[in-house]
């Protein structure tokens, strides 16, 4: 199992879905703060990943471009929620394919061809350069079959994003710590429901 998780996490692969994955982890998450809340967070966010592009050049975060990075987000959150089979993630999953569907041209994306292949790179710097990156992310990662593999936690006090490495993509849980923590409340609530109709 652990080779076929090293084999599925390839050098390009993770690029992709840390890029994503430390997007969608700025949400407020486990009782954590939004890391998000105003064009200070954003401009840190994308200076972080290497995104900044042409801020460094005049371009000004505004908080309209935190309001759509939130929004953009929260589009992500619902698919990787879906991807978990989360209730809530199906439920909100077509407002959030189109809204993506809506938005995308705003981010074009342009191919970059080399000898090693082709991959989408943004066609514009600065803000509209960042959010182009998570899409080319998301086109790369769906390319390489790992797209479905991008899911949040469903410990409802943890709720990670995380990149699922098991052999037939049936994870549910970021950790080893979320996974124990599930397993040991189903079992209080089998105990305590098997208590009640033994009354």
């Amino acid at each position: 199992m652990q080779q076929a998780a090293a084999e599925m996490c390839t050098p390009a692969v993770c690029d992709s879905s840390d890029l994503l994955l430390g997007f969608v982890n700025t949400g407020p998450l486990g009782g954590s703060p939004d890391r998000l809340t105003g064009p200070e967070d954003l401009a840190a966010w994308l200076a972080r990943t290497g995104l900044a592009g042409g801020t460094a050049t005049g371009a000004v975060v505004t908080g309209a471009d935190a309001v759509a990075a939130r929004e953009l987000r929260d589009a992500f959150v619902a698919i990787f929620r879906a991807h978990s089979g989360c209730e809530d993630g199906e439920a909100a999953l077509p407002a959030a394919e189109d809204y993506l569907e809506r938005i995308a041209p705003r981010y074009p994306l342009t191919p970059r061809l080399s000898a090693d292949g082709v991959r989408l790179v943004p066609a514009q710097d600065g803000v509209l350069g960042g959010f182009g990156a998570l899409f080319a992310a998301a086109a790369d990662l769906a390319a390489r079959g790992g797209w479905a593999r991008l899911k949040m936690c469903k410990d409802p006090s943890c709720h990670t994003g995380f990149f699922d490495k098991t052999r037939n993509s049936s994870g549910l849980y970021c950790s080893t710590a979320c996974s124990t923590r599930m397993a040991a409340r189903a079992y209080r609530s089998r105990t305590k429901n098997a208590a009640v109709e033994g009354r």
